[in-house]
């Protein structure tokens, strides 16, 4: 199976759904432990990047105490599984190990951006209203609270891309790298070229065409069109793109002193959390049963009114498919749900109720 955690410059979407957007900077509550997992603590900080606050953010951002106490339950729940995948013995296994190893890169990017965000400037309430007028104005039809909220995600993601944008920038000028496009033009004419030549080379670490070959031949699922995007110029660019800007990063987080800071050691304990995660989930699913023809015929006939469409009925054959995969995911679900709620009842939490309202 093809666990990342985080690959080449991805992070930054991994970096935001991990630990949040930028909020408006006020005075912050104290990390206090918000909930006790077993011998596991889940601090404050925690839950807030999780919400979508970060270091240095307000606990005024309209988050509901619905939203807190289902993130916090998403946490004692992660925690959970971690801790089981550990008794189990999973993080010895030389699947996790290697794993581990093949996501260092994307850890060493995720802690190095996770850093420069925190200590970038903070979403000012100024921006935010001033985005919010603009989206009124465009579309009269916005309440005050929805233009407020579109105008704080527009504004956060807008300092997003600042700070990633300046972190590839200073990589580059930093690891600068090189690509080969004399082999990548033989390579699209149809020349030879073996697996071990060099595409591209960033601080003595080479980008081989066999790797390359191997990516793209992932991405594409070794369907039809294999043979002709392991030769298209414009694919092998890309991905030597994305290759080289990872590298890139990763040789400047290493000189930015990334390894051992605490960014680093979050950044791995989320990693590492995210791996025995799916591990467990796919040792759970092993003897999972495939979702029937009869399943899927029966849920379509119960459930008429969700395959209509201008008042006529979509035919089975044509959302079968889509439908079985919705099926299985609803299983999978009620599975995972069920076995979490097993291990709550041998868990020993506890929650601060105080803490939590304060987050």
């Amino acid at each position: 199976m093809n666990r990342s955690y985080s690959r080449g410059v991805l992070f930054l979407a991994i970096a935001a759904i991990a630990f949040g957007l930028p909020g408006c900077s006020k005075t912050q509550p104290k990390n206090e432990t918000v909930a006790q997992v077993n011998d596991d603590a889940i601090k404050v900080d925690e839950l807030r990047e999780f919400l979508g606050v970060r270091e240095g953010g307000t606990s005024n951002t309209g988050i509901t105490a619905d939203q807190k106490k289902e993130a916090l339950d998403r946490l004692i729940a992660a925690r959970l599984l971690e801790q089981d995948a550990r008794a189990q013995g999973l993080d010895k296994t030389d699947e996790f190990q290697e794993t581990v190893k093949k996501n260092e890169q994307g850890a060493l990017i995720t802690a190095l951006f996770r850093k420069e965000v925190a200590s970038s400037a903070a979403v000012s309430q100024g921006d935010i209203e001033a985005e919010a007028k603009k989206m009124k104005a465009a579309d009269n039809t916005l309440s005050d609270n929805d233009a407020n909220a579109r105008a704080r995600r527009s504004v956060s993601q807008a300092n997003l891309r600042k700070v990633q944008e300046k972190l590839i920038e200073n990589a580059q000028k930093e690891v600068p790298s090189t690509i080969n496009q004399e082999m990548v033009d033989k390579i699209s004419r149809g020349e030879t070229v073996t697996d071990d030549a060099v595409l591209a080379n960033v601080a003595g670490d080479n980008v081989t065409y066999g790797y390359v070959k191997g990516e793209l031949e992932r991405v594409v699922g070794g369907g039809p069109g294999v043979q002709d995007i392991v030769r298209n110029p414009v694919a092998i660019n890309r991905m030597l793109t994305r290759e080289v800007t990872g590298k890139s990063l990763a040789a400047y987080a290493k000189k930015q002193g990334i390894e051992g800071s605490k960014w680093y050691e979050i950044t791995n304990e989320d990693m590492e959390r995210t791996i025995l995660i799916d591990m467990l989930t796919a040792k759970i699913m092993e003897d999972e049963a495939p979702v029937s023809d009869g399943e899927v015929e029966a849920y379509y006939k119960e459930h008429p009114e969700k395959f209509s469409q201008q008042g006529k009925t979509v035919p089975l054959a044509m959302v079968s498919e889509r439908l079985r995969g919705f099926l299985q995911s609803e299983k999978r679900k009620s599975v995972m749900n069920a076995y979490i709620e097993e291990l709550k009842e041998k868990a020993k939490i506890t929650v601060d109720e105080k803490a939590l309202g304060e987050v």
